[in-house]
């Protein structure tokens, strides 16, 4: 059967696409040499939307310094302005670690994270597959979230209602009908650029996070197999068994590097990124808890802020939950070394093993920035947190 050489750089594939797509990611080198005009066209573009990006967070900051000291529209603009935030400081990791990430991006191709063998090939097929239907539902549900943020505001219009956007704008727009669609497109398109391309870059980071978690059960499985498939090997191959084993011994060896070394350079490109969003996250709750408590539960409004929270918990779980899946299959490794049968390994196999159990004494703790490991107890941390500032703010009403 044919396998596919590149199953778990596969697995990025479509967040990359859509990444570039959006302008938020730089194209890879192979392209830009064959298609140099193309590259210099998209580098223009990849700078136009920072550009863009840098200027709705700057129209944000201005109305809420206009807005401080009215507390109901102050949070009206604070849980998005944070969101995009959280997005520029993304953004500009994409923009400034371009080669890191192609580094990162190139080392999913490598034939050790891509092992010929029907259940490794089924398990990264699984991983793939799960990758996409989750950047396809996160990212439906920030799209249809900006939808009905692009909706109400119409409807208040064609009501009469007065309407205000949360961003500074330099026109008036609220007796012109053409200036208030120009406007009302503007915001459309500024929120659904962020909220496309933020889902998009945390699927991104998560869907490594899930490609180490996979990589750690397929060591695990060749480990727990390593006698046995030596022993089908050196029949087949007519080699001394002891010769096949320590070459697949040292496989495993170079595989548990490589996932390492994945994970660390995904902490060492993503990790500063990951500790603004977990610090401002809890804010971005409470500002959302705070706007959504005082809606009418069937309006499109508190339908819209509803999605919205459901995206910024999603977003939170991702990091948290994958962080957690890394760490637990790196902990079990020593089990499979373990659950092998060592017992028929040679003295020389059986010390290389002591090297990897104490290696293994130590799993993979991915965290942000070094500091904030990326664990389920994080997440329900973080969202006590959003609860404290929220109680305290609803006392201050």
């Amino acid at each position: 059967m044919d396998t596919n050489p590149s199953a778990a750089g596969d697995s990025v594939a479509p967040h990359l696409r859509r990444l570039r797509q959006v302008g938020f990611c730089q194209l890879d080198p192979t392209s830009q040499s064959r298609r140099p005009i193309l590259a210099l066209m998209h580098r223009v573009y990849h700078r136009l939307v920072l550009a863009a990006t840098v200027l709705y967070i700057f129209e944000q900051l201005t109305y809420a310094y206009q807005a401080r000291n009215d507390m109901e529209r102050l949070s009206r603009v604070l849980f998005l302005m944070l969101c995009h935030l959280t997005c520029i400081a993304k953004q500009f990791v994409f923009h400034s670690d371009a080669d890191k990430i192609n580094q990162l991006v190139v080392g999913l191709d490598d034939a050790l994270c891509n092992q010929p063998v029907e259940t490794h090939r089924l398990l990264l097929l699984e991983t793939s597959r799960r990758a996409a239907r989750l950047l396809m539902l996160y990212s439906g549900c920030a799209v249809s979230t900006c939808i009905l943020w692009a909706v109400f505001p119409l409807l208040d219009q064609l009501r009469g209602r007065t309407v205000e956007f949360a961003f500074w704008i330099p026109i008036d727009y609220r007796h012109n009908a053409f200036q208030f669609a120009v406007v009302l497109a503007y915001a459309f398109y500024s929120t659904s650029l962020v909220a496309v391309a933020n889902t998009t870059m945390d699927a991104f980071i998560a869907t490594v996070l899930y490609q180490c978690t996979t990589q750690l059960r397929i060591l695990r499985m060749n480990f727990e197999s390593l006698p046995e498939r030596a022993y089908a090997l050196s029949r087949k191959t007519r080699q001394d068994y002891h010769t096949v084993t320590h070459e697949l011994l040292v496989d495993c060896l170079l595989h548990y590097k490589k996932i390492t070394e994945t994970c660390n350079l995904l902490e060492q490109i993503f990790g500063k990124a990951i500790l603004v969003q977990f610090g401002v996250g809890g804010w971005i709750l409470c500002m959302a808890a705070y706007q959504i408590v005082d809606m009418e539960i069937l309006s499109i409004e508190f339908a819209s802020t509803a999605l919205f929270m459901g995206c910024i918990l999603t977003e939170l779980f991702l990091y948290c939950y994958y962080g957690n899946e890394v760490t637990v299959q790196s902990g079990l490794v020593s089990e499979s070394v373990y659950a092998m049968s060592w017992l028929s390994l040679c003295p020389r196999e059986r010390r290389a093993l002591v090297v990897v159990l104490e290696r293994a004494r130590r799993p993979l703790r991915p965290a942000a920035g070094r500091v904030v490991p990326l664990t389920l107890n994080t997440y329900l941390k973080i969202l006590k947190s959003s609860y404290s500032f929220y109680a305290v703010l609803r006392q201050t009403k």
